[in-house]
């Protein structure tokens, strides 16, 4: 048995360690959870480098979410959570590791009979989607939802979700390269960044305007997308690629309205009762059950493959998400 951990702040392809000996000792309120499987995640670039408001302690086990099954418990423990599939509901828990220590309260039981891989993506994409998509709009059948990075996990989830409600989704991406996997993920609409944007955002638009626009890239089509809202409309970040701030037109904030919100999946996991989180995780597992949601998946990896993971992963013909799988 072993686990990744960080050895130094900085990039993870070069702090990375396995430790072969990790301590198991499970405490009278924690359990020991056997991997089934553990994403690759953008944010665990942003943990490693001190970048994010959770602070790596050295050493630092890695991975920041996953599946598994319980296989031991404290004392303090239900008996009857031994046996079952769990899911990590504390981010950046350390999942990158064959078994795992940790709360009885981060973990969140999940469904059998479900894609392994499926279910250790479903903490931070899909949960972001649903947040963005719950939480800021009341959305109904017909409206429009604009989205930047329309190739992303992120964006996989919000067209699932979206087509679930009836609810269209105009998917902005880079390249035609990307534009064909943001079409492949089943977007209503799928446009490439360009000069013409706005001319194409109102093609397709027609009378109607954008109910909500989602922002993972920080990139002009920020701006481009606002300008589309409906007055008093909402600008979602939840990431940025360009490591930029995401810059709104001033008339669009001004004369019309438009707000703009931060969304940390990490704020929610921490600060949401147990409840709640069960009842979110509970709802994107069973549309993973259904099929409605399926974050493509690039590649698998052993975990004593960890340095060829970080190189697909870092790869710009990457296609997907790449995961640790446990035997």
């Amino acid at each position: 048995m072993a686990q990744l951990v960080l050895a130094g702040i900085g990039d993870y392809a070069a702090n990375a360690r396995l430790d072969k000996d990790p301590d198991l000792a499970v405490g009278p309120d924690e359990v020991l959870v056997r991997m089934e499987a553990a994403p690759i995640n953008p944010v665990d670039t942003l943990f490693a480098n001190g970048w994010y408001p959770i602070q790596p302690t050295l050493p630092q086990r890695l991975g920041s979410e996953g599946v598994g099954r319980v296989t031991a418990a404290g004392a303090a423990v239900q008996r009857e959570l031994v046996g079952r599939r769990v899911v990590l509901r504390s981010p950046y828990g350390g999942t990158w590791g064959h078994e795992i220590v940790v709360r009885a309260a981060d973990v969140v039981v999940a469904p059998e009979g479900v894609d392994a891989k499926q279910l250790a993506m479903l903490v931070i994409n899909p949960a972001t989607a649903y947040l963005m998509l719950k939480r800021h709009a009341d959305l109904k059948p017909g409206d429009w939802v604009g989205q930047n990075l329309g190739n992303s996990a992120v964006a996989a989830s919000v067209v699932a979700l979206n087509k679930a409600a009836g609810v269209k989704t105009l998917s902005v991406v880079r390249s035609a390269a990307a534009a064909a996997a943001a079409r492949e993920l089943g977007a209503d609409a799928v446009l490439i960044e360009g000069d013409d944007l706005t001319a194409q955002i109102a093609e397709v638009l027609g009378d109607k305007r954008l109910r909500l626009v989602l922002d993972g890239a920080a990139t002009e089509t920020v701006g481009v997308l606002a300008g589309a809202l409906e007055n008093g409309g909402a600008v979602l970040s939840y990431s940025s690629v360009t490591g930029t701030a995401p810059v709104l037109p001033l008339g669009d904030v001004v004369f019309r309205n438009v707000s703009h919100h931060g969304v940390w999946v990490g704020a929610w996991l921490l600060s949401a009762s147990a409840e709640e989180v069960e009842q979110v995780l509970g709802e994107l597992a069973e549309l993973v059950r259904s099929g409605a949601i399926a974050v493509p998946v690039d590649s698998t990896f052993p975990l004593d493959q960890f340095a060829d993971a970080f190189a697909r992963n870092a790869s710009p013909e990457r296609v997907g998400k790449v995961l640790f799988t446990f035997d």
